[in-house]
């Protein structure tokens, strides 16, 4: 089987890891609701409006839930995404700790 170019899903996926405020944005929610300036104050470096856009497209995603009064939690989708970052994060820990350094590829390669 000749494979030249990857899945819809995996594209899908690395859609969403490589926007890093995405990352972030998973990392800090979990399944019980928090407040969007709770959540605005953990996510440091993200203007209140993108902060907004990128709720809203998790949440379009079914990744996040949301509330009328911007309340933000997890959905199960989003709590098994979180669950794949805490695994490449384990990862690259590991290579950290392996090699003493991590070799990050170039954007083009």
């Amino acid at each position: 089987m000749v494979v030249r170019d990857t899945s819809i899903g995996t594209q899908a996926g690395l859609a969403v890891l490589s926007n890093r405020w995405y990352a972030l944005i998973l990392q800090n929610l979990d399944s019980d609701y928090q407040d969007f300036m709770t959540l605005r104050e953990q996510v440091r470096g993200i203007s209140t409006f993108k902060l907004l856009i990128a709720l809203s497209n998790l949440t379009n995603l079914s990744l996040v839930d949301s509330t009328q009064d911007y309340q933000y939690r997890l959905t199960l989708d989003g709590q098994a995404f979180q669950n794949e970052l805490n695994q490449l994060e384990n990862w690259g820990n590991r290579q950290l700790h392996q090699t003493g350094e991590v070799r990050l590829p170039h954007r083009n390669s």
